[in-house]
């Protein structure tokens, strides 16, 4: 499954929700795209660009941000693209940068960023400064 993720009306990335591993949240996904919401900026998984949303889903795969940024970096080489679900607020987060924060908190490991880091790591670096940018996650057709 693919969310293209517009930012302020701009295809900014692709993001591949990890189907076999949280059908779940795909499921719920699925369901409740396309929605529109606020990002926002944070450091936790890397620095991230987040938004909140107006669904419940489950917490699938939950790992802690030290160890997702450890299996990133042994996958990948960089923690820069993890897509993380935080059950407890409903945040959907997209990681831009490979900066880890230390805080031990239990996220679900979701997706990953599969195109536009470039372009994720310059909105990235405009919320950060500041945050009003719209941001569409859209379901891209099969």
């Amino acid at each position: 499954m693919i969310i293209d993720f517009i930012v302020d009306g701009t295809q900014t990335c692709a993001i591949r929700i990890f189907e076999d591993v949280v059908p779940e949240t795909a499921a719920k996904l699925r369901e409740a795209l396309p929605m529109t919401t606020r990002l926002q900026h944070a450091t936790l998984v890397g620095d991230q660009l987040f938004a909140v949303l107006p669904i419940v889903m489950p917490m699938e795969n939950p790992m802690l941000t030290q160890d997702i940024g450890d299996l990133r970096r042994k996958e990948k080489g960089t923690v820069a693209g993890t897509v993380v679900f935080y059950a407890p607020r409903q945040v959907f987060g997209v990681t831009y940068s490979d900066d880890l924060a230390v805080e031990p908190l239990l996220n679900s490991y979701i997706g990953e960023v599969i195109d536009g880091m470039t372009e994720l790591a310059l909105v990235g670096e405009q919320v950060w400064r500041k945050q009003d940018k719209v941001v569409e996650l859209r379901l891209r057709a099969d």
